[in-house]
């Protein structure tokens, strides 16, 4: 019972991140492969600040069970609702407490002892030897997968010697006379599942066992060329250890406050009033599907069909998502979901909170939600940002098209709900989001696409703008590319050079911008910036019917710059190359000296590419670090190459011995003012080309970031060799993963582009990274 009454109206609802802590609890890290999960902590947090003990929390798209989970530990009654077998198979297997740890273990034993050697007979003998075993037991047949699968039927999913296996232990599952403990034990029979079918695979050279499965990768029963089969009985003993000390941890937190306190409903979210009555619940916090992003009842086929669950046309009719077997238009999407907030609303007691985690960049998902909420009578509060720390496989490859992260919408239901304000002034939507990407980007000296979205979604529901955007736009990135450009230095969007800001953002960041600005190019000039000049440099980029007194810029000044004698000012150590990485900002550059090229693609010399390269690197503001061996007896172009390198690494971290030789062999490295590296090139004309890598492989160890730009410069008769040597090598699976980090380009590509550079006459570093870039390939392997 409440000990204390929780004034609902007055909570102070959450809108600052949380630091997520995935891996902070066993009962959901590592425990079952699900498509998706939330942060165990943020999903607790929300809990606590919406709700009190002995409150009821549901979460009507309950998934593999975190938001009912962590209100049992925190004292709350959990109601858990899916329309998807699996995912309240994994929930109630989560929840489920107290657990007799020692019966568990016994059954175990016994599943050894009827189990371990047969499959461990079936993984000794060989493949053609495999294809005799005898499968005695039952397993799942004729069972049709996804469309867009690799195989037809789920048997076609596994090797014979995983039927075999998987069948056998199934049977001894079975024939668990307690039922608790049976059920647990298909648990983790079930998680095993992941990594014992044909879609399971591992990058070279990491332990086996740490792959996973196409299915949980691409989201999609996709089968690589190169799979795995790994030991049945190996992958079953280590679910059940990681089963075992999760129901340790649950039977200390949950204990038997499971027993009378947990609802498990399998039921869609847009009928929840056939199982829960009408205004019974305390709290809703809930993430549900994400249109096209993943659908589930598809990808979980293999699973509900070893457990035997069913399902039916009427369940994947009433799946709330976008495409899937069934092609769901985009509406069909939507009008789930908004059946779904109504019946959220019929529910939820009054002056109760509900919480929609979403992420999409659609604005049309975003409207259907808060006109969802709306009609259904729930009053819009506010949104909270909740970054990811981890990005996605899908978000590296498409850092303009994938977010990584949510928002946090939260509601409140009350009697007389504050319907949001239509701006009714003239608002030029496509103008509000510029301004809104604008104002992002200077604040943040670069934004990402999703910091542009977490900022603008909130704008749009609080001046009730979201159904004209859905109206006009499906995706701003061409808006954004209209005004703003994307650097793939670092994945963020930039002011353009010599663009004048809004006059909407607000006085003091549009000061500290073209400050810098200012600085910047008077330090490229080698000019000195005395106060008068930088107020009469400054001041008419900020006349807007706000003119800000001098005192206004010296405050901001003196944060960002110092005066070395009194009399000038010059950026912080700090902010001197930062300002060209962060803003991308540029004023002039050297220019590149006239050279020639051999026009025989494989005979362009090693010491001209190198001279080259850091040509470039100089021009564009760069410092260079030329390889020690070159250094010493090497010029060009009546140039001595210890004339134009760096005489040591600038690097900051300590370096062994070890390390700082091999690093200062590499041809050439790009550092930017800070001392971090930006690029590095091997140029392997006719020398061994491993040598370069090993030389690499010390660089990322102490600069990670590297990966993708590192570069072998290759003549093109020497790619065969390349690829095959990397393919026979054991540099490719090594822990830095070599084959994801590694690039490579053809001298002529490095040549052409040299000649294209020196025709420009304002070359700047976000020029010369998009060249260098397109020049690069990955090693085929």
């Amino acid at each position: 019972m409440n000990t204390s009454v929780l004034d609902y109206k007055a909570i102070q609802p959450i809108s600052s991140p949380i630091e997520p802590r995935k891996q902070g609890a066993k009962r959901h890290w590592g425990s079952h492969p699900y498509f998706t999960r939330r942060a165990w902590n943020v999903v607790q947090e929300y809990i606590r600040t919406f709700s009190q003990p002995g409150d009821t929390v549901l979460d009507p798209f309950g998934g593999s069970g975190v938001t009912a989970v962590e209100a049992l530990v925190l004292r709350r009654k959990g109601i858990h609702c899916d329309i998807n077998p699996l995912a309240n198979f994994i929930c109630s297997q989560i929840a489920i407490s107290p657990v007799d740890i020692d019966a568990f273990r016994a059954a175990f034993d016994e599943i050894e002892k009827n189990c371990k050697d047969a499959i461990n007979y079936a993984y000794a003998i060989s493949d053609e030897e495999a294809e005799n075993l005898e499968i005695k037991y039952w397993y799942p047949q004729g069972i049709k997968l996804p469309k867009n699968a690799d195989a037809e039927y789920v048997e076609q999913l596994h090797t014979k010697r995983q039927l075999f296996s998987l069948s056998l232990l199934l049977h001894h599952i079975n024939k668990i006379a307690d039922t608790k403990i049976r059920y647990l034990m298909l648990f983790v029979f079930s998680a095993t599942l992941n990594k014992t079918n044909l879609t399971f695979s591992s990058t070279h050279g990491r332990k086996a066992s740490r792959g996973n499965s196409g299915i949980m990768h691409c989201y999609r029963y996709w089968i690589p060329t190169n799979t795995l089969d790994l030991n049945v009985w190996e992958q079953f003993e280590q679910k059940f250890s990681n089963t075992a000390k999760f129901k340790l941890e649950t039977n200390l937190l949950i204990d038997d406050w499971y027993s009378s306190n947990f609802s498990l409903c399998h039921i869609s979210a847009t009928n929840l009033t056939n199982l829960i009555p009408r205004e019974s619940i305390d709290y809703i916090y809930t993430d549900p599907p994400y249109g096209q992003h993943i659908a589930y009842l598809d990808l979980s086929t293999m699973w509900n069909a070893w457990l035997g669950f069913e399902v039916s046309e009427q369940n994947k009719q009433l799946e709330a998502i976008e495409g899937g077997d069934l092609n769901k238009s985009k509406q069909d999407y939507i009008e789930l979901l908004e059946n779904s907030i109504s019946e959220m609303f019929n529910i939820l007691k009054f002056d109760r909170w509900l919480s929609i985690v979403f992420a999409h960049k659609d604005p049309a998902y975003w409207d259907a939600i808060v006109k969802s909420a709306q009609s259904a009578g729930f009053e819009y509060v506010n949104t909270a940002v909740q970054p990811s720390t981890i990005q996605s496989l899908h978000k590296k490859k498409n850092p303009l098209k994938v977010l990584s992260g949510e928002l946090v919408l939260n509601f409140r239901k009350v009697r007389n709900p504050k319907t949001i304000a239509i701006t009714k002034v003239g608002t030029d939507v496509v103008q509000l989001i510029k301004e809104v990407a604008e104002l992002t980007i200077v604040k943040n000296s670069g934004a990402s696409t999703e910091d542009i979205y977490n900022s603008l979604i909130p704008k749009l529901l609080e001046n009730g703008l979201l159904s004209e955007v859905k109206k006009e736009i499906d995706d701003i990135t061409p808006l954004l590319r209209e005004e703003f450009y994307y650097s793939e230095l670092d994945n963020l969007w930039k002011i353009r050079p010599n663009t004048k800001i809004g006059c909407f953002i607000p006085i003091e960041d549009r000061i500290r911008f073209y400050l810098l600005d200012y600085l910047k190019r008077i330090e490229r000039e080698g000019k000195a910036a005395h106060f008068d000049r930088i107020i009469f440099s400054v001041m008419p980029n900020l006349i807007n019917g706000q003119t800000p007194p001098n005192q206004t810029i010296l405050n901001i000044l003196e944060k960002i710059a110092f005066s070395p004698d009194g009399k000038h000012w010059q950026l912080g150590q700090s902010n001197s190359m930062q300002l060209e990485l962060d803003l991308g900002i540029s004023f002039g550059s050297s220019s590149l000296p006239n050279l020639k090229f051999a026009k025989d693609a494989n005979k362009i010399e090693h010491d001209l590419l190198i001279y080259a390269l850091a040509k470039i690197g100089i021009a564009s503001g760069l410092q260079v670090h030329i390889g020690k061996k070159e250094q010493g007896s090497s010029s060009w172009n009546g140039e001595a190459f210890n004339s134009i390198s760096l005489s040591d690494l600038p690097i900051k971290k300590q370096l062994n011995q070890w390390e700082k030789d091999k690093i200062q062999q590499i041809d050439l490295i790009w550092f930017d003012s800070l001392g971090d590296a930006v690029f590095a090139f091997e140029i392997e004309t006719s020398t061994p080309i491993t040598t370069g890598i090993d030389r690499f492989m010390e660089l990322l160890k102490i600069s990670p970031d590297l990966a993708k730009k590192i570069v072998l410069i290759i003549p093109p008769k020497r790619l065969n060799k390349m690829n095959k040597l990397l393919k026979e090598s054991h540099y490719i699976g090594h822990p830095l993963y070599m084959e994801n980090k590694l690039v490579y380009s053809f001298s002529n590509l490095i040549a052409d582009t040299y000649m294209k550079l020196s025709n420009q006459s304002n070359l700047n570093l976000e020029k010369v990274i998009q060249a260098i870039h397109l020049t690069l390939s990955s090693p085929t392997l």
